[in-house]
């Protein structure tokens, strides 16, 4: 489960900015926490975050920083033999930043042990890296330490790994992460568990079509099935069945390992196609026959964008893991973007701690859908530089009753355009 994510000097960002899931204590729709059993059954942490803001301020900038941090944690090492430059874009707007490293960190649990791993970077090399862990009870520990080329690790790591952890040492070059050399290596106590949960994280775009292929994957494993038929029951697309008509695929390919996607046969799966069934009715309003629709091509792009969307949801539910979603409301009725939100709060539909962090403009979801702690915006200052900010907080909470919509839209919250509030348009 994620507790924080921090970025700094990365694109749009330039302070360190963090996305906090540790609530605060409001005891307004507790329905939206989870409980992390395993590691403190009196801890909450968020089951979702709404990130809010005016168009170019960086909401999709945030998305990108966690794409671009999960990327390079698994490719870094694979893509390090060829390339010895590290594709990263610093805060281009402060000649003072140019030189300065790019900062991430990640703290997550993973059943009864909570990670911290950071990193710094430049396009050249990888300055600082670290690995902590820490159980109830029991205080922060390294796993490992890195500064340029010099990596120290956790003796009883090493003992327990039958000292792979010096063999790692050995590959780590200085553009590459010793994390991502690790992933590589097999039998290393704890790492397994931490590639699975970061490896399975699903970020969806704004361009969603792209996930088609995903979808129609997890579509076809009956794990998933049922949860996926359920969110398109409930949506009233004017259809309530998906079935799919494949050729020359067999069922042993279309089956889900557990915890990462990592099968997609792009030649075999242009066969597999999905279809909407539709009653045909007569004169008098009776059912006489039923019609296929091929979903991609005779369904609306907010219906598409709804199987792929609920397809990856219902993954994540059942895995209990990460997704992040760029501009969730886009093609979205209202109703429909709060009936989601709901159901994905609903502790029947997700029990297992799956969590979810979206961008959006819909402001319906302000008043009682979501909690107050749940809601985060952009802002953005003349010098061009993002900031995170919660709405509501200890310094600046806001009151039970008090319409946050009115409030938001006043630009009281932040996030919006003070130029728009009261536009004077070519005066």
């Amino acid at each position: 489960m994620l507790v924080k994510f921090s970025i700094g000097n990365f694109l749009s960002f330039k302070n360190i900015q963090t996305l906090n899931l540790i609530p605060d204590g409001l005891k307004d729709l507790s329905e939206n926490l989870h409980i992390p059993y395993l590691y403190n059954h009196e801890d909450r942490l968020l089951k979702s975050v709404a990130i809010y803001g005016h168009n170019s301020y960086g909401k999709s900038n945030f998305i990108k920083s966690f794409q671009f941090f999960q990327k390079l944690i698994f490719n870094s090492f694979s893509a390090g033999q060829i390339n010895n430059t590290i594709d990263i874009q610093p805060f281009l707007l402060n000649t003072e930043m140019l030189d300065k490293p790019s900062f991430f960190e990640l703290t997550f649990l993973i059943k009864e042990t909570k990670y911290r791993y950071t990193f710094t970077l430049n396009s050249k090399e990888i300055i600082e890296e670290e690995l902590h862990y820490s159980e109830l009870k029991v205080r922060e520990n390294y796993l490992f330490k890195r500064k340029g080329k010099d990596i120290i690790t956790s003796k009883i790591w090493n003992k327990e790994s039958d000292n792979k952890l010096n063999q790692a040492i050995y590959f780590t070059k200085s553009h590459i992460l010793f994390l991502s050399v690790l992933l590589s290596q097999e039998n290393i106590p704890r790492v397994q568990s931490i590639s699975n949960w970061l490896g399975a994280n699903l970020v969806i775009p704004d361009d969603y079509i792209k996930e088609l292929m995903k979808a129609r994957a997890i579509y076809s494993d009956p794990i998933y099935k049922g949860l996926i038929l359920k969110f398109i029951k409930n949506a009233d697309l004017g259809f309530t069945t998906i079935f799919d008509k494949v050729e020359n695929l067999s069922n042993s390919k279309l089956t889900l390992e557990k915890g990462l996607l990592n099968m997609w046969f792009d030649k075999e799966i242009k066969s597999f196609d999905l279809f909407t069934g539709h009653s045909v009715y007569n004169r008098e309003q009776k059912i006489v026959d039923n019609i296929e629709f091929e979903l991609q091509k005779n369904e609306s792009s907010g219906s598409l964008k709804y199987f792929i969307l609920v397809s990856l949801i219902s993954y994540a539910i059942k895995n209990s893991q990460l997704i992040w979603v760029d501009e969730l409301d886009a093609r979205f009725d209202s109703s429909l973007l709060k009936m989601l939100l709901q159901a994905f709060h609903n502790p029947k539909i997700n029990p297992m701690n799956s969590q979810m962090i979206f961008t959006t403009h819909n402001t319906v979801l302000l008043d009682k859908i979501l909690r107050r702690d749940q809601m985060v915006v952009v802002e953005k200052n003349e010098f061009g530089e993002s900031s995170l900010l919660r709405m509501h907080s200890s310094k600046k909470p806001i009151r039970i009753g008090k319409s946050i919509e009115k409030e938001y839209r006043k630009g009281k919250m932040g996030g919006v355009s003070k130029k728009l509030i009261n536009p004077s348009l070519f005066d």
